[in-house]
């Protein structure tokens, strides 16, 4: 009995050994959670296995709470960092766009105080008129950029914008307009839609000496014609050879320029707005027509007036010969006077210049024939131009004309003085007079060059 009760006290003694562990390992688990306020327990393997094993329900659920709230504050944490970062954004995203709002309001307000000065007219006080042109293929825009670069109007965006709204600016038909710079953007509307305020044809006068390039130019900036490139391709075509047969009777010549070179007779004319090359071009030539076979001229040697026609019948040169050496005193000489000596110079050099060793003209102005100058003529070819026109290397006539000669030069070019000149040069003073000087011999030539002032 008494072996019994050792087993027994054995017993108990080993069930309160084990109470008091799990006890302590309770108690030491509940201090760690309390001193460290539900910062997660970090145990190794073992230990959770104990405590897995030992812990009652209670301990379990402290647990699950412990790890709950942790879980909570790494949250709330989370969200304050997330909530510092994007206030910083939201300030960084406010300061930029307000200094947006603030540019876009300067020029938004810029544009309306431009715009609104010039659409009422406030700092035009001109009262003189402006030419602009408005073509079939002009829009709201083009008007706009016109009025804009003739100086009517300051802000073409702002007036094109004032047109859409009024859509004043689909009432604007073609043709020329002469507007006044001191009108508002609702009076010039009204003035470009009334047709009473259009012009359809332009009067413009070609002067003497002008060449064809020179006058597609002139041409189209004054809106005569808006297609140069077709103007000269039929300047050079064989388009009015049924209706003209001074035309036709040109002879080809591959080295010639433009067929029509010195046959659009330098006169005022009047012109469509914006009309066709062709049309354009028949009337040069039905004027040249009249010119030299129905206008009459008193001329010494005849006893009634004659027409150029008939002095370029009874001339040993044809038509084109003439109309060729014409240009060229037109583009020599310094007056009507001088015109008849130049052209005895080229008859001379023509007839009998060889004798002389004289073998050329040596004209300056076919030089840069189809340009005018040296300046005139395009970059890309600059370096590498030569003219089939230059008379200092090429005996006789260049190709064709050099530009239209008027009716003086025609009769210079067909009864020229009887001199025996076979040099001329002229020389300018300081206010821009002009001096001829002539010579027979090349050593009186070089003596007229230095009082010219061209030699030193």
């Amino acid at each position: 009995m008494s072996d019994n009760m050792n087993m027994d006290n054995r017993d108990n003694m080993q069930n309160e050994e084990v109470q008091r562990y799990r006890q302590e390992r309770v108690n030491q688990f509940r201090l760690n959670i309390q001193e460290e306020e539900g910062a997660k327990p970090t145990v190794d393997s073992d230990f959770s296995d104990e405590i897995t094993s030992f812990s009652d329900e209670t301990t379990k659920a402290q647990i699950e709470r412990a790890s709950k709230k942790e879980l909570r504050r790494q949250k709330k944490e989370e969200k304050k960092v997330l909530k510092i970062k994007a206030d910083r954004n939201k300030k960084v995203y406010r300061m930029a766009w307000l200094a947006i709002v603030i540019i876009m309001s300067v020029v938004v307000s810029q544009f309306l105080i431009v715009g609104s000065n010039d659409f009422l007219a406030i700092t035009r006080v001109d009262e003189s008129e402006a030419t602009v042109k408005v073509t079939a293929d002009d829009t709201v825009d083009t008007i706009a950029d016109k009025l804009e670069e003739a100086g009517v109007i300051d802000a073409p965006e702002f007036f094109v914008l004032f047109s859409d709204i009024t859509g004043k600016g689909q009432n604007i038909d073609p043709g020329v307009y002469r507007v006044p710079k001191n009108k508002d953007y609702l009076g010039i509307l009204n003035y470009m839609s009334n047709t009473s305020n259009r012009q359809t044809t332009i009067t413009l006068q070609i002067t003497e000496g002008t060449s064809i390039l020179e006058l597609s130019q002139q041409l189209y900036e004054a809106g005569v014609t808006y297609d140069v490139d077709e103007f000269l391709r039929l300047c050079n075509s064989d388009e009015f050879d049924d209706e003209y047969g001074f035309i036709s009777s040109i002879e080809p010549d591959e080295k010639r320029v433009y067929k029509l070179e010195g046959y659009m007779f330098p006169d005022t004319y009047e012109f469509y707005v914006d009309e066709a090359p062709d049309i354009t071009i028949r009337r040069f030539l039905a004027n040249f027509e009249t010119k030299i076979y129905e206008t009459e001229h008193t001329v010494e040697g005849y006893s009634k007036p004659v027409t150029l026609s008939q002095l370029v019948s009874d001339s040993d040169y044809t038509l084109d010969e003439i109309v060729t050496m014409a240009s060229l005193v037109q583009g020599e000489a310094a007056n009507v006077e001088d015109m008849y000596n130049i052209s005895s110079v080229i008859n001379n050099r023509l007839e009998y210049g060889s004798s002389h060793d004289i073998h050329s003209l040596g004209l300056d102005c076919t030089a840069f024939y189809p340009y005018s100058d040296a300046e005139s003529i395009p970059e890309d070819i600059k370096e590498t131009f030569s003219s089939d026109y230059e008379t200092y290397d090429t005996a006789g006539l260049p190709p064709g004309a050099v530009c239209s000669a008027s009716a003086d030069a025609f009769l210079a070019a067909l009864v020229p003085n009887d001199t025996d000149y076979l040099y001329f040069c002229h020389g300018t003073d300081a206010d821009g007079n002009v001096t001829a000087y002539y010579a027979s011999s090349f050593s009186e030539h070089q003596n007229n060059l230095y009082k010219a002032g061209l030699v030193r």
